[in-house]
């Protein structure tokens, strides 16, 4: 059956909402309300899909037919690993300049910069194997021994079909990774940043990447099978096997352990999309971030990397944010049932507390990092709360930074979201395209690096545990 990358048009933010009921495949963070009489949503339908949400009264506009798009994306990927052999950094570009990396080529590739940079490279064999067996690996760069190191950690590819989270990852592995070895600037478009501050950076931080978290979801992306089912270039979930008689996955930005039991914009329906798993970290891909942060306590900074929009979104996802109630906060019970509801004058008195101070360095760091990635080459992204018009929870971000208010032994983390891309494109841009999107987040992230190497912040480390672990 056909693919339509779609745009859902309706009057109000209660028929908006109300899509919720149909389990389609909507692109939440692109919900827009430009204004009282007009709503709308992207997404990807089915023929039948698109027949019953116009029955059911809604506007829908065909944008394009995926199956081409499908198969155009799939002559992007390699069909032998690129870096199969010895490599070096510098030889990325002219391997990659055709297509997509592969889970394969990324682990290659990774090994390879070890090999290649070992007095600044660690490579971190995470301890979940996937449910297909595949063994996971993470990063880290460090240049000095000092005790009192700011950690970032950046992730790729949580959903499957967003590749060009990983190719983001090692794109700006290896900008970094020369740059300090050969002295030189780097220079991502029209954005620059000289040796001294790629020095000052290395110098300061502990850089945590882990590029490929769901594997498992991109080796069947990018195998996918378009005579068989177009959707399974689509797929956005693990493939965690459910049981006889029911679909495989679970979303995995809706599988982390902050307010996982609200359902606030997950399913407990193991159909849907949005599927949140059986627990909170029921899942070994999960669980291997959750052992970063567990393990390495100077981490303060953090940014999960996912397609598509052109945003950079900060804390809270589940509702939207103040700082005069403390007591309305995601720990109090008093307040279940009452989160997650921003619709206008529907129980929308809840606000989820947050520090005004977190609140204002988030949103400072965020225009930052829009301010270097608009220098590339005057592309901006929009930097906003993470809640919009479609509330979250039990996602990556909101984990990572509610830590510290859980356990106040742990570190304090600022936690972002980039939405690469343009607000209308696709999942997977054609290649061409996301050679550009790579330099534009790379200057991001390099700008968030910069940012954390000179705002060294006072951290919790826990009693008794060396805070350069």
């Amino acid at each position: 059956m056909k693919l339509f990358s779609i745009r859902i048009i309706t009057n109000s933010l209660e028929n908006l909402q109300a899509l919720k009921q149909f389990n389609l495949d909507l692109n939440r963070h692109s919900a827009v309300k430009r204004d009282d009489q007009h709503f709308s949503i992207k997404g990807i339908l089915n023929e039948d899909q698109v027949i019953q949400i116009r029955q059911a009264g809604y506007f829908v506009e065909i944008k394009e037919d995926l199956s081409k798009v499908a198969a155009d994306r799939l002559q992007e990927v390699s069909n032998i690993n690129r870096f199969a052999g010895p490599t070096i950094a510098t030889e990325a570009t002219e391997r990659t300049i055709l297509g997509y990396l592969t889970v394969e080529e990324i682990n290659s590739f990774i090994e390879g910069l070890q090999h290649q940079y070992p007095e600044i490279v660690t490579l971190i064999d995470l301890p979940h194997p996937t449910w297909e067996g595949r063994k996971c690996q993470a990063l880290r760069l460090r240049t000095t021994v000092q005790a009192d190191r700011t950690g970032v950690l950046i992730l790729g590819n949580v959903h499957a079909r967003e590749w060009g989270g990983s190719d983001i990852c090692i794109h700006f592995l290896t900008q970094i990774l020369q740059a300090y070895h050969e002295k030189t600037p780097i220079t991502y478009g029209g954005k620059k940043y000289e040796y001294e501050q790629i020095r000052t950076l290395m110098d300061r931080l502990d850089i945590y990447v882990f590029p490929e978290v769901n594997p498992d979801g991109k080796v069947y992306s990018q195998t996918a099978d378009l005579k068989e089912d177009d959707q399974n270039l689509w797929w956005r979930k693990n493939r965690r096997p459910n049981g006889p008689q029911l679909p495989k996955g679970v979303d995995l930005n809706r599988n982390f352990d902050f307010l996982w039991n609200s359902d606030i914009g997950s399913s407990k329906d193991h159909s849907s999309y949005l599927y949140k798993g059986p627990s909170p970290f029921s899942e070994p891909e999960t669980q291997n971030v959750k052992y970063l942060l567990d393990t390495y306590h100077s981490i303060q900074y953090f940014t999960d990397i996912h397609s598509y929009g052109g945003l950079i979104l900060y804390n809270w996802g589940d509702d939207n944010n103040q700082s005069y109630h403390s007591e309305q906060n995601f720990r109090n019970p008093d307040f279940d049932g009452k989160r997650g509801k921003v619709e206008e004058n529907v129980n929308g008195d809840y606000k989820e507390y947050i520090e005004a101070q977190d609140e204002q360095t988030e949103i400072e760091l965020a225009h930052r990092m829009n301010d270097a990635l608009r220098s590339v080459r005057n592309q901006s992204y929009t930097v906003q709360q993470a809640v919009g018009l479609y509330p979250t929870s039990a996602t990556s971000d909101d984990y990572a930074y509610s830590r510290h208010l859980t356990n106040p032994a742990r570190s304090k983390i600022y936690s972002f979201t980039i939405e690469f891309g343009s607000p209308d494109g696709e999942f997977v841009p054609p290649y061409e395209e996301m050679r550009k999107i790579m330099d534009d987040v790379g200057a991001a992230l390099t700008e968030m690096c910069l940012y954390a190497a000179t705002n060294n912040k006072e951290r919790n480390i826990r009693v008794g545990e060396k805070s350069n672990h």
